[in-house]
C-alpha cells in the first residue's frame, strides 16, 4: 500500500492509545483480532468507522511471531496470540462507537490491574494534535486481505447502534466476564441467608407458641423482642453488604438485557387452550415484546441478539450466553408470527445473523460453549440443534401453504451452513416451493423443551 493512502486512512479511521499497559502478559484484542502485547505496543489506528468491541486479559500466553503472511507485528507492537479469540482467562472489555478521526484513550492504572478510559476534554485533546508521535508504535487495525476480519465483523454486529450500547451496558460500554458469575455467587448467598433467617423465624414462632401456654401475653412480647435482638447478633449477616461487591472501577460493570420469560409467553388472564397455544408457540410473547419494549424496531431486537451473541464470544459473558439462548428458542418457536408478513423481515434478517454467527468460528469452540454451560437445570445441552429443526419445520409448513416465501432462500443457505458445520440435519426442502399441505412427521417431532423452557398444557 502506498504512503498516500496509508496516510488517507490514517485520517479518516479511529485511533485507540493503550497507554502503559504490561507487555507479555496482556492479551489484547479488537473485534474478532486478538493479539499479545509487544514492548513497544500503544494502541490501535486505522480503525474503521462504526462498533467495535475492544477486550483484554492479564495472563501469560505463548504467542507466535508472525511470519512473512501475516504482517501483524508492526516492528514488535504486537504479536499474534495463539488460539485467537478462543484462548484467554477472564476478560474485561467495552463497547463503543468509533468515529471517523476520533482518538479514544486507555490509561494502565497499576493499581486496579485495569484499564481506564481518558474522560477529560483536554487531556484528550492534548493526545489528539500529538498522535503522529505515537503512530511507530501503532498496530494496524486488519484491514486488507487476506488477514482483513473487518467484513466478517460488519456481519456479525450490523444492526448494533450506540443506542443498543447505551440501553444494555450502563458503565460506559464497559463488560466484565466475571460479574455475572460473581453476581450468581452473590444471589446463591443471599438465598442462603434467607433460608437461614426462614428457619430461625419458624423456630422462634414454635417457641412464642410453647410461651404462650405457660406464661403471660406480656412476656410473650417481651420475649419475642429477646429472640429477635438474638437472631440478629448470632447470624451476624448483612445482606446489603452481601449483595454489593467490593470491587471498584470497571471491575463491577452493569450489564442489562431485556428480560424475557419464555415460562409466560401468554397474555395475563389467559386461560385453557389459549395458554397451552402460547405455551407451545412464542408468537404472542415475541409480538409483545416487540411492540412494548422495542417499540416495533426490528433493527432494535437484533441488535441486542448481536451483541448478546458477540459479548459471549470475546467476553465469555455467562448472562450474554443466557439472553442468546433465549432470543433464539423465542424466535424459533414462534409458528403463528412465521406465517404473518408483518414478521417477514424479522425472520428473514434473524435467519441470515443466526447463519453469520454460526459460521464465523469453529465448530468446536462452540460445541464446547454448549455442553459446558452451567444450566443443566434450565436447559438441554443441543437446545440449538432443537430450536433450529422446531423453525425449520414451522417454515417448512408456511411454504406448504405458499406463505413466506422469502424465508426459502436464506433457510436453505441456514441449512447447508449447520449440516457442513455441525452435521445437524435441518427438516425441510427448501430448495423448492412444497405444493403439499400436509406436513410429514419424524422422530424430531416427539421433541419437547425440558425444565424451565417446558410447555403449559391445560386440561
Amino acid at each position: 500500500m502506498d504512503n498516500d493512502t496509508l496516510k488517507r486512512l490514517f485520517n479518516a479511521g479511529a485511533i485507540l492509545l493503550v497507554l502503559d499497559a504490561p507487555h507479555n502478559q496482556l492479551e489484547f484484542g479488537i473485534d474478532v483480532n486478538c493479539w499479545n502485547t509487544g514492548p513497544r505496543f500503544k494502541g490501535i489506528k486505522i480503525i474503521p468507522p462504526g462498533v467495535h468491541f475492544v477486550y483484554y486479559s492479564l495472563h501469560n500466553t505463548q504467542s507466535t511471531q508472525p511470519n512473512n503472511e501475516v504482517p501483524a507485528s508492526d516492528n514488535g507492537t504486537l504479536e499474534v496470540t495463539e488460539g485467537g479469540t478462543t484462548g484467554g482467562d477472564v476478560r474485561i472489555g467495552f463497547w463503543h462507537q468509533f468515529e471517523s478521526g476520533e482518538v479514544v484513550v486507555m490509561k494502565w492504572n497499576a493499581y486496579n490491574e485495569e484499564m481506564e478510559l481518558e474522560k477529560d476534554k483536554d487531556q484528550l485533546a492534548r493526545y489528539k494534535a500529538g498522535i503522529q508521535e505515537f503512530d511507530p508504535f501503532l498496530g494496524s487495525y486488519p484491514l486488507l486481505p487476506p488477514e482483513s476480519t473487518y467484513p466478517a465483523w460488519v456481519k456479525l454486529t450490523d444492526h448494533i447502534t450506540k443506542a443498543t450500547i447505551d440501553s444494555i451496558f450502563k458503565t460506559d460500554g464497559f463488560v466484565n466476564s466475571h460479574d455475572d458469575q460473581l453476581e450468581a455467587e452473590l444471589s446463591r448467598a443471599t438465598k442462603i441467608i434467607d433460608r437461614q433467617q426462614k428457619e430461625e423465624k419458624h423456630k422462634k414462632d414454635m417457641a412464642e407458641d410453647s410461651h404462650r401456654q405457660q406464661r403471660g401475653s406480656t412476656d410473650t412480647i417481651q420475649e419475642e423482642e429477646h429472640v429477635e435482638m438474638e437472631t440478629e447478633i448470632t447470624t451476624g449477616y448483612d445482606t446489603k453488604a452481601i449483595a454489593t461487591p467490593s470491587v471498584a472501577s470497571k471491575s463491577c460493570t452493569s450489564v442489562e438485557f431485556t428480560s424475557i420469560d419464555l415460562r409466560s409467553s401468554f397474555r395475563k388472564g389467559a386461560v385453557g387452550e389459549e395458554v397451552t397455544r402460547y405455551s407451545l408457540d412464542k408468537s404472542w410473547l415475541l409480538n409483545n415484546l416487540l411492540v412494548t419494549i422495542y417499540k416495533s424496531d426490528v433493527n432494535a431486537f437484533l441488535g441486542e441478539f448481536q451483541s448478546a451473541f458477540v459479548t459471549m464470544l470475546l467476553s465469555y459473558h455467562l448472562g450474554a450466553f443466557r439472553q442468546w439462548k433465549t432470543m433464539t428458542i423465542l424466535v424459533c418457536q414462534s409458528s403463528e408470527a412465521i406465517t404473518s408478513p408483518n414478521y417477514t423481515r424479522l425472520f428473514s434478517q434473524f435467519i441470515q445473523t443466526l447463519h453469520h454467527q454460526l459460521t464465523s468460528i469453529p465448530s468446536s469452540f462452540f460445541m464446547d460453549l454448549l455442553f459446558a454451560s452451567p444450566d443443566q437445570d434450565d436447559m438441554t445441552a443441543n437446545f440449538l440443534e432443537q430450536a433450529l429443526k422446531t423453525m425449520g419445520r414451522n417454515i417448512q409448513s408456511a411454504l406448504r401453504r405458499r406463505l413466506c416465501l422469502e424465508l426459502r432462500k436464506p433457510m436453505h443457505t441456514l441449512q447447508k451452513a449447520v449440516l457442513e458445520n455441525f452435521e445437524w440435519k435441518i427438516p425441510g426442502d427448501f430448495r423448492k416451493i412444497q405444493k403439499v399441505v400436509e406436513i410429514v412427521s419424524d422422530e424430531d417431532d416427539e421433541y419437547e423443551e425440558e425444565g424451565e423452557y417446558a410447555p403449559v398444557v391445560v386440561e
